[in-house]
C-alpha cells in the first residue's frame, strides 16, 4: 500500500515539476519579448528626441528625458529576465527606472504635445505667409542679427531676428514687440519648410511618449510579477538542468518528504 502511494506521489511531484516549470518558461519568455519592445521603442524616443531639438533653438523638446530613464529600465529588465545572480536586485531597480520613466513619459507629453505643438500655428505656413532669411554661409546665426520689415494681415512693423531663421509676421504682436500666443520664429532650421516637418517630429514624438506611458505600465507590471515568483522556479526554468533533475529525483523536495513521512 505503501508503494502505491509513494509511485502515486511521485508521478504527481513529477508531473506538477514540468508543468509549473513551462508555465514559468512561457511567462519568462513573454516578459522578455515585452522587455525588448519598450527597450526599442525607448531607444526610438532617444533617436527622434534628440534629432528634433537639434533641429531648432526656439523650441525646447523634452521627449527624449523619458526614452533615456525607460532605456535603462529596459536594460536592467532584461538584464535581470537573463541572469540568474541578483535576479530579485536587477528586476526591482528596472522597477524603479521604468517607473520614473512612466512619470517622466506623462510630463514631456504634456510640454510636448500641449505645450509646443498646440501653440505651433502651421496655417500661414501653408499659406505661404512665413519667410525665411539666411545672411549667407559665411555668417552662423548665433551672432549675426538684422532687422527685417514684417507686414501683417492688421499692421506692419520691424523686428529683429537672427540669420537663418523662418518667421512668420501674421503671429507677430508689432505693438508689443512678442508673439501673439503662438511661435512665430523658429531660429537655426535650414528652410520654413524645416518648420512643418518639425511640427510632425513633435506630434510623433508626443505620440510616441503616450505608447510608452502604456507600454511602461504594462512591462513593470509583467516584471513585478516575474520577480515575486518562487526562487526554486525561477532556478528550475532558467536551468533545463535542474527540472530533469527534479523529474528524476522528485522525493528530494520538501513535498515528497512530507509525503514519505505520512503513514499508510
Amino acid at each position: 500500500m505503501t508503494a502505491i502511494i509513494q509511485g502515486a506521489a511521485r508521478r504527481e511531484q513529477k508531473t506538477s515539476t514540468m508543468k509549473r516549470a513551462a508555465g514559468v518558461r512561457m511567462r519568462i519568455r513573454r516578459a522578455l519579448w515585452l522587455v525588448l519592445g519598450m527597450l526599442s521603442l525607448s531607444v526610438l524616443l532617444v533617436v527622434l528626441g534628440v534629432y528634433t531639438t537639434t533641429r531648432t533653438q526656439s523650441l525646447s523638446v523634452t521627449g527624449f528625458a523619458s526614452g533615456v530613464i525607460l532605456t535603462l529600465g529596459s536594460f536592467l529588465g532584461l538584464l535581470g529576465l537573463l541572469l540568474d545572480e541578483n535576479r530579485k536586485h536587477l528586476l526591482t531597480a528596472a522597477i524603479v527606472f521604468l517607473s520614473i520613466g512612466i512619470i517622466t513619459s506623462f510630463l514631456c507629453l504634456v510640454i510636448d504635445g500641449v505645450c509646443i505643438a498646440l501653440n505651433m500655428d502651421i496655417g500661414p505656413l501653408k499659406a505661404g505667409r512665413c519667410q525665411y532669411y539666411s545672411s549667407g554661409s559665411s555668417y552662423s546665426y548665433e551672432n549675426f542679427y538684422t532687422t527685417v520689415p514684417c507686414r501683417s494681415l492688421k499692421e506692419s512693423c520691424s523686428m529683429s531676428i537672427r540669420s537663418g531663421t523662418c518667421y512668420c509676421c501674421d503671429l507677430y504682436d508689432c505693438a508689443n514687440g512678442d508673439y501673439l500666443n503662438k511661435y512665430y520664429e523658429f531660429v537655426g532650421v535650414r528652410s520654413c519648410e524645416d518648420v512643418f516637418t518639425l511640427y510632425v517630429l513633435i506630434w510623433t514624438l508626443a505620440s510616441l511618449n503616450l505608447v510608452a506611458f502604456f507600454t511602461g505600465t504594462l512591462t513593470t507590471a509583467v516584471l513585478g510579477s516575474v520577480k515575486f515568483l518562487g526562487a526554486s522556479v525561477l532556478d528550475s526554468q532558467s536551468s533545463p538542468s535542474s527540472v530533469a533533475q527534479l523529474a528524476e529525483f522528485p522525493f528530494n523536495s520538501p513535498l515528497s518528504h512530507k509525503v514519505q513521512g505520512t503513514p499508510a
